[in-house]
């Protein structure tokens, strides 16, 4: 009986230690794979550095490929009457909101937003900051070409806009609040076109602190077969 019993916590140890040294292990991997998809990204924004600021209209003639998130486009044209403050944008810890406009270029069919900074918000939810637009701009910034919703918990129409405040913007929903035709982008105007404060960023972690969690969870697997080890042959000496 008593064989029977230390048998099955045996079995018992090792399938949670070999479960948990495989998820670790798991979660390794996948950082390492993190920290070479963000080294071909580094790689290519450093090719797209290299093309140089480019009009609006060329993104047409480039090849689909170089159509990237990171790419640096100029934009000038007369701004749409509605803008929008993009909700819950926390910059150094401070909550605040980003402004988007909607610039609709000379001789185009199409409208096109732009991130035009960071600004800090009210502890009254119901006071947005004020800006002063004007009716023509020029501006140079950086492209997005996809993930524009991100996380957000709105779940109908009158959640995801209230009054000028949204909860995410794509071109998909400024087409429909616009009731207009949208460029499938969002430039983000730099620092020296941005209205209020610029903070985007292509790359949000290093390739370098993918690998270092990557090394933490192999290091935790380690220590997960070390401890399961230790258990096990602490239970046999007490036989």
């Amino acid at each position: 009986m008593r064989l029977t019993q230390n048998s099955a916590k045996s079995i018992t140890l090792l399938v949670c230690t070999t479960t948990i040294a495989l998820i670790c292990t798991s979660l390794a991997v996948w950082q390492y794979q993190r920290s070479q998809q963000k080294l071909d990204i580094i790689n290519k924004l450093d090719k797209l550095t290299k093309q140089g600021v480019l009009p609006w209209h060329q993104l047409a003639s480039l090849p689909q490929d170089w159509v990237a998130t990171g790419l640096n486009v100029s934009l000038a044209g007369a701004l749409a009457d509605q803008y929008w403050w993009l909700d819950n944008r926390v910059v150094n810890r401070q909550f605040g909101y980003d402004l988007i406009i909607a610039v609709k270029p000379l001789n185009s069919s199409r409208w096109w937003l732009v991130n035009m900074g960071w600004f800090a918000g009210s502890y009254q939810r119901e006071t947005l900051p004020e800006v002063n637009l004007p009716q023509q701009l020029s501006l140079v910034g950086i492209l997005k070409v996809s993930d524009f919703e991100g996380f957000n918990l709105a779940n109908s129409r009158d959640e995801i806009q209230q009054g000028q405040r949204l909860q995410f913007i794509s071109p998909q929903l400024a087409s429909q609040l616009l009731e207009q035709e949208v460029a499938p982008y969002i430039i983000y105007a730099n620092e020296q076109h941005a209205v209020g404060k610029y903070h985007y960023q292509v790359i949000n972690m290093s390739p370098d602190k993918h690998r270092a969690y990557a090394l933490q969870w192999i290091l935790l697997a380690l220590g997960a077969v070390v401890v399961g080890g230790a258990i096990y042959r602490k239970g046999g000496s007490n036989e």
